[in-house]
């Protein structure tokens, strides 16, 4: 359903405010800003999750004498190449 600006539904001052902030973020592309900042972020997160439960496994596996597992010989063969 189209809407027009000129039939613009009020929902209060405060609702209004927000969806006229968001708006004018998607007009000026921060929208797009903040999300890639934030994607960076957190895919650096999940890397370092990741790093450290491999890490933690070649560890014990280490002292245990026992093999790593595949998607740890993947990780760590990426790593190194």
């Amino acid at each position: 359903m189209k809407r027009n600006n000129a039939t613009k539904t009020s929902f209060g001052e405060y609702f209004d405010d927000q969806r006229d902030k968001i708006v004018q973020d998607m007009q000026t592309g921060k929208n797009t800003e903040l999300y890639n900042a934030w994607r960076e972020n957190y895919d650096n997160s999940q890397r370092e999750k990741k790093e450290k439960r491999y890490r933690k496994e070649l560890l014990e596996c280490s002292e245990k004498g026992v093999e790593i597992s595949p998607e740890c010989k993947v990780y760590f063969k990426k790593r190194f190449e």
